[in-house]
């Protein structure tokens, strides 16, 4: 009883859960005053707030742009000239371990540090954007870059593009130092959620492209082994939904504006 409680209670610790039980409470009262037009915008709220946060509808929205690039074997994959790692995984921080603060995108880093591992890329290259704190400035990329090269999971070399502001960035200055070395071919690392516009970008510059994703949020969520609904509605669906939404405003931005 005590453990169903403090769950209970654990499950309310956050702001959807609280907004969530207020509408039903302020719907509830609405009936009961017989105020119809309240009653269905605090329950039409109350159901979308349900229908993300509580089910696994946000999950499956995100799988299908993330099963695509799902790799299971990486052995099976071709030698290329080089793994190409996105931005997005980390920011800058005075307090982390080689000032990097990790992301939930963290995967992409450990994909490609693989990839390189087992050969599948001459060389590491690695993208991002800039970061400033505190008087020091610098590229996420070198941050990792840094640390990679302490930890040595590998000895091919490394390169950190110039500051990318987004992902047409990164594909840009990948052409360029794919020009100087005479690179044909390249394996393309990112969440596999924002995969299908990167690989776009990264072909439209001349590049044979193996994508391979990482970072399954959607996947992962959807194939877990636990209750399809929940009760009390979390976080977790309101994030999944923000990538999906975020990805899907991203392949119109960029079609519009010819990129892919």
């Amino acid at each position: 009883m005590m453990y169903f409680l403090s769950k209970m209670v654990n499950q309310f610790l956050n702001p959807i859960s609280l907004i969530w039980l207020v509408l039903l409470i302020a719907c509830v009262r609405a009936v009961i005053k017989k105020e119809k037009r309240q009653a269905l915008f605090n329950g039409s709220l109350a159901l979308f707030i349900t229908l993300v946060g509580s089910t696994k509808l946000p999950a499956y929205l995100l799988s299908t742009l993330e099963r695509p690039y799902a790799i299971e074997d990486f052995n099976s994959l071709p030698e290329c000239d080089a793994v190409v790692l996105l931005g997005g995984s980390h920011e800058f921080s005075n307090y982390g371990v080689n000032s990097i603060e990790f992301s939930t995108a963290t995967d992409r880093i450990i994909t490609a540090a693989e990839l390189v591992r087992l050969k599948k890329g001459k060389a590491l290259v690695i993208g991002g954007g800039k970061y400033s704190s505190s008087g020091q400035t610098g590229l996420h990329g070198q941050l990792i870059a840094e640390w990679l090269e302490s930890w040595k999971p590998f000895d091919s070399p490394i390169h950190v593009l110039d500051y990318s502001s987004n992902t047409k960035d990164e594909a840009d200055h990948t052409k360029v130092l794919a020009e100087k070395n005479g690179w044909k071919k390249i394996i393309l690392v990112t969440s596999a959620n924002h995969m299908r516009r990167a690989e776009a970008l990264f072909k439209k510059t001349g590049l044979e492209v193996v994508a391979v994703g990482s970072d399954f949020e959607g996947l992962s969520s959807l194939e877990a082994d636990f209750r399809i609904y929940s009760i009390v509605p979390g976080l977790g669906g309101f994030q999944a939904l923000s990538f999906y939404l975020h990805e899907q405003v991203g392949w119109l931005y960029y079609k519009l504006r010819g990129w892919v």
